[in-house]
Formats: C-alpha cells, structure tokens, sequence
C-alpha cells in the first residue's frame, strides 16, 4: 500500500468516473489552489492535485492504480453496449461509430477500431507501428495507411475558378 493519497478522493470523484469527468475535477479543483490565485499556501494542494491528474490522465497508469486497488473491475470488464469491447474508453473518449477492423484495448484510443483512428487520426497508426504494442496489428495499419495513400484526395472547390471578378 502506498503512503500517496487516494486520486480520486484528491479530486472528489468515484473511482468509475470518465476522463472527462476527472478533467473537469481537476481544473475545478486547480483554480480553487493554484499558487498563482492564493499564493504559497496552495502550494502543497495543487502539488497532490497534480500528483492526482498525473494517475487518472492517463488510461495506463490509471488502469494500473485501479487494479493495486482493487477496483479495476468497474472499469475493464464487460462490454459497451453495442458489445464493441471494453466498458471503458481511452482519454480519446468513446469511439465515433462506424467501426472496421481491429480494436484497440490499450492507449488513448482504447475502445476505437483501426479505421476509425484512421479517420480520426491517422498519424497515430504510423506511431503504433513503430510501437512494440502495434507489432500485433501491423498488417492491418499498413493495409490502412496504402488504401488511404492510394485513394485520390477529394476534390476542392474554389469559388470562381477560372473567371475573373467583375465590379
């Protein structure tokens, strides 16, 4: 057991909270303490706030305080409701729809298949391949990447092209 306060008691949240929820805690809590509006007196909350944003932020080490607590089962078991994987999401929040391929449970986009990180944010497909935790899905991202390199940019539309303006 470790001598550092619970984070989800630091920032007034139950432990099933979503990423959003704990953000919003976190800058309510923070413009409550920080140095900068109450001087040195918020100095050691604003560091346990911090201490506490830095756990819950992020869907790994959140993931890994949850299970030496405990009470990680609220959070990974199950399904969603359209049985789409985990009952939980990365700090990329819940997937958009339309999912194809592959599905992430690890990582900010924890919960989104390939394609739909691929519509959202391709560049991060190019950073999981050159990840250890892509090596499983390397196929299917250069798969993706060539189909999105091959299909012809849509074309834009420029108002008056070709003709001059007449006063």
């Amino acid at each position: 057991m470790s001598d550092r306060p619970d984070p989800y008691a630091v920032l007034g949240i139950p432990p099933g909270s979503s990423p959003a929820t704990i953000r919003r805690a976190y800058l309510a809590s923070a413009r409550t303490v920080h140095p900068d509006l109450v001087g040195e007196i918020g100095l050691e909350s604003m560091q346990r706030i911090n201490a506490a944003w830095d756990i819950l932020r992020d869907p790994e080490r959140r993931a890994a305080y949850d299970i030496s607590m405990g009470h990680s089962a609220s959070r990974t078991s199950g399904s969603t409701a359209d049985g789409r994987g985990p009952g939980w999401t990365g700090a990329a929040g819940p997937p958009p729809g339309r999912p194809s391929g592959s599905q992430l449970d690890f990582g900010i986009f924890a919960g989104w298949s390939l394609g739909e990180i691929a519509r959202h944010d391709a560049g991060y497909l190019q950073w999981l391949l050159d990840r250890r935790e892509g090596a499983r899905y390397a196929d299917e991202i250069r798969a993706i990447i060539a189909r999105m390199r091959s299909d012809p940019a849509p074309p834009t539309v420029k108002a008056n092209q070709g003709r001059r303006w007449r006063r």
